[in-house]
């Protein structure tokens, strides 16, 4: 099984390799736009910053090689602005290191007959994603994995709209079930047992159904659920 610190760092540097590509080609089709607005050559904007001609080509080619201090000063002598910014879509794809453990625990836990996926996008509108998604027969299983929550309502309806956009996209004989995973801490049980029938109604299949099913895929799935989980070298809690 492939680690899962270097499954992550391998859709980090795609994504971000392809987040920059797009970025590089929309700058440089803004770049170019605005040029020929000023009726301003390649080569005179190359003069004005110490560069060859060559350079501006690349920027509007949407080279990503060409350094942000080279597009910093083409869009100065143009009277643009050049602009950085970070946008929340998806969730991160590393946490922290409890994050990381409890997931290399779960899949340590999981038969091989499930098809295991890290970081699986979620359709629909941004980049979401389950933390795993398991594949095997007619089940498909929604995993999210919490070092802490602070309010079940937010996650109940965030697995409700995953569950919702995965179905419409998928064979409909199909179950869908949504498991939520946390480390056994004292803010976690006194979480849920202060909401005793919210847990029951949203997540009412058992800490020990989830993980009988888990490492026997012939045990039909039981349902959500809430599966107790500390790291790979800990027990797991009781349900």
């Amino acid at each position: 099984m492939v680690p899962v610190t270097t499954t992550i760092s391998r859709a980090a540097i795609h994504g971000g390799d392809r987040q920059l590509r797009r970025t590089c080609v929309r700058f440089g089709e803004e770049f170019r736009e605005i040029r020929l607005r000023a009726s301003v050559s390649q080569a005179a904007v190359g003069r004005a910053i110490g560069v060859v001609r060559s350079v501006i080509c690349r920027i509007e080619r949407g080279d990503p090689d060409v350094s942000p201090r080279i597009r910093a000063r083409a869009a100065a002598a143009l009277g643009a602005d050049l602009g950085i910014s970070i946008y929340p879509g998806a969730a991160p794809l590393i946490h922290d290191a409890a994050h990381a453990s409890i997931v290399e625990a779960l899949l340590g836990l999981s038969h091989p007959r499930w098809r295991a996926t890290i970081e699986s996008p979620v359709p629909g509108p941004g980049r979401r994603s389950s933390d795993i998604r398991l594949d095997h027969g007619p089940d498909t299983v929604l995993i999210e994995v919490e070092s802490r929550v602070r309010a079940f309502e937010a996650i109940i309806r965030e697995g409700a709209e995953k569950r919702a956009a995965v179905a419409a996209t998928i064979s409909s004989d199909r179950r869908i079930h949504v498991v939520l995973v946390l480390p056994p801490t004292r803010h976690h049980k006194a979480l849920v047992a202060a909401h005793p029938r919210i847990v029951a109604t949203a997540f009412p299949a058992s800490h020990d159904a989830l993980r009988l099913a888990l490492a026997d895929p012939k045990i039909e799935w039981p349902g959500d659920g809430i599966l107790w989980l500390a790291s790979r070298r800990s027990r797991p809690g009781p349900g």
